[in-house]
């Protein structure tokens, strides 16, 4: 890693995109890990997940949960470098969180359905607009930023209105973010593809 390069890692799950991310800062100290799975329920399966994450990763770096006000932690805590894990789990976050205040879990379907194309463009501007600001930050402070991202590009169509829209923001995130790295990987089956 050069200092000031922005690095997205592409992959579809338990495909090796966090490990091989992990590498590319295995030998240095001053990393921050912002793991955006944070934990909001009692969900043993998260848990574990979020414990297999942990163990593998330096004890020498500092990890901060948060899936909010990245472009400020960046701008106020200079490192040698950062690893977020990942933009899509803090993409799912903020989509909920900004529905939460409007819509119950089980009518988000119904919510969504209702807004107009204006109404649901606005919503994915205010989270998109949020991974702008990251990659501004990013630049502006000449931090080594590692993105992890699912590529979610390559499956089917999803029946839900929800799931149809989360899939496309992830995909627009993915696309803001690789327009600005400076090098983006594909990882498949563990073997990272350097394909910018």
């Amino acid at each position: 890693m050069q200092q000031g390069e922005l690095v997205l890692v592409l992959g579809g799950a338990k495909s090796g995109k966090s490990e091989f991310a992990e590498k590319l800062y295995a030998p240095q100290d001053n990393i921050c890990y912002i793991a955006t799975g944070v934990l909001q329920s009692s969900d043993p399966e998260m848990k574990l997940r979020i414990l297999k994450h942990q163990q593998r990763r330096s004890s020498h770096w500092q990890t901060r949960e948060q899936y909010q006000n990245i472009a400020q932690l960046i701008s106020q805590k200079p490192r040698t470098g950062y690893i977020l894990d990942d933009v899509t789990m803090a993409v799912t976050n903020v989509f909920y969180d900004l529905l939460k205040n409007k819509v119950k879990a089980k009518q988000i379907d119904d919510y969504l359905d209702s807004l107009s194309i204006t109404d649901l463009n606005q919503l994915k501007s205010s989270i998109l607009s949020q991974w702008q600001q990251l990659i501004e930050a990013q630049k502006l402070q000449h931090q080594s930023l590692v993105l992890v991202s699912n590529e979610v590009g390559l499956g089917i169509v999803p029946v839900t209105k929800q799931t149809r829209v989360l899939r496309d923001l992830y995909g627009e995130v993915n696309q803001v973010l690789a327009q600005a790295a400076d090098i983006v990987y594909f990882v498949v089956s563990g073997i990272p593809l350097k394909i910018k």
